[in-house]
């Protein structure tokens, strides 16, 4: 194959072309690896069971989320509840 008659544009045309199904291809490969959609994670379907340790780190990661904002808004009475929630947490973790 002659390249000399290919101008930049065409080189370019040719890329995008090469690119898009590179892209196409990867999309569908890995949505078909995966058995959840985009439905199911917004609606917090997950195809296994979380453990109770999983369960209970996810919500110290939400509490303490919650307690950052409760106390950047000086909303002390809510960050105090919310820190309460946090030790009751984290003592369950420690007997695990």
């Amino acid at each position: 194959m002659n390249l000399d008659n290919i101008d930049d544009k065409m080189l370019d045309t040719i890329a995008d072309l090469v690119l898009d199904k590179l892209l196409y291809k990867m999309k569908n490969e890995v949505h078909a690896q995966s058995p959840m959609s985009i439905n199911d994670i917004i609606n917090g379907f997950v195809p296994f069971k979380e453990t109770d340790e999983e369960f209970l780190i996810s919500e110290l990661a939400r509490l303490m989320t919650l307690l950052t904002m409760y106390e950047d808004k000086e909303e002390y009475i809510k960050a105090a509840t919310i820190k309460r929630k946090l030790e009751i947490i984290q003592n369950k973790l420690d007997k695990l």
